[in-house]
């Protein structure tokens, strides 16, 4: 079974067994000078990986409670000496209900330029602020290899990574691709743009989640 993997940027992908995988990263990472002058507030969060890579204020965060979206996060906030908390499903919507639930009246929230807006309908009622430290620039030599992989059917899975990644792709996905998401955001933008297709989603929103949903895949064919 022929995998593609568009991959969320900066993250590496674990091996798997019986797989041949192509792992493609469409978008790249470059992080970005940010306004630091909310780093008073009661909370700060971290909403990716790249987040906590760009963040250069470590210094000045060590009396906040610390959020993050998930595992993959909150391990690379341990590199730097820091325990957060994380929601049990790893979205920015379940990141923002975890914050309602914490009591802090005051947040920011390290994010990607291009981030969605749901976090910020969603805590309203708290302050809440959104600092943007990073973007994700997209590599057309990249996105036509993805093109031209999905358009001639040459690979049998499609396992999209983000929400994002979703929407760059969406249209180049034909009935020959069983398609997998990482989880209820990257569905929903799929949703949007392809009402027409359907898939299977990561009941983890992790790598590790798209990785059991390839196993069971490879189970279900074997025992068929």
């Amino acid at each position: 079974m022929r995998v593609l993997y568009l991959r969320p940027e900066g993250s590496s992908l674990p091996e798997i067994p019986g797989f041949e995988v192509l792992n493609v990263s469409i978008f790249s990472v470059k992080c970005l000078e940010y306004n630091d002058s909310y780093l008073g507030s009661e909370g700060i969060a971290f909403t990716s990986v790249n987040a906590v890579k760009c963040f250069k204020d470590f210094n000045r965060i060590g009396n906040k409670r610390i959020f993050s979206i998930g595992p993959g996060t909150a391990e690379e906030l341990r590199k730097h000496g820091f325990e957060s908390t994380y929601p049990t499903r790893y979205t920015s919507r379940d990141l923002a209900l975890l914050i309602l639930g914490s009591g802090v009246r005051e947040v920011t929230a390290f994010r990607s330029l291009k981030a969605s807006d749901d976090m910020g309908k969603l805590l309203v009622s708290i302050s809440y602020h959104e600092v943007y430290n990073y973007d994700l620039i997209l590599d057309n030599g990249k996105l036509n290899q993805v093109r031209e992989l999905l358009s001639t059917c040459s690979v049998d899975v499609v396992v999209l990574t983000s929400s994002l990644i979703a929407k760059s792709v969406a249209n180049f996905i034909r009935d020959c691709h069983r398609v997998v998401t990482i989880g209820p955001m990257t569905s929903a933008s799929l949703k949007t743009l392809r009402p027409d297709l359907s898939f299977i989603e990561s009941d983890e929103s992790t790598i590790e989640g798209t990785v059991k949903v390839m196993k069971n895949l490879r189970g279900g064919e074997m025992n068929g």
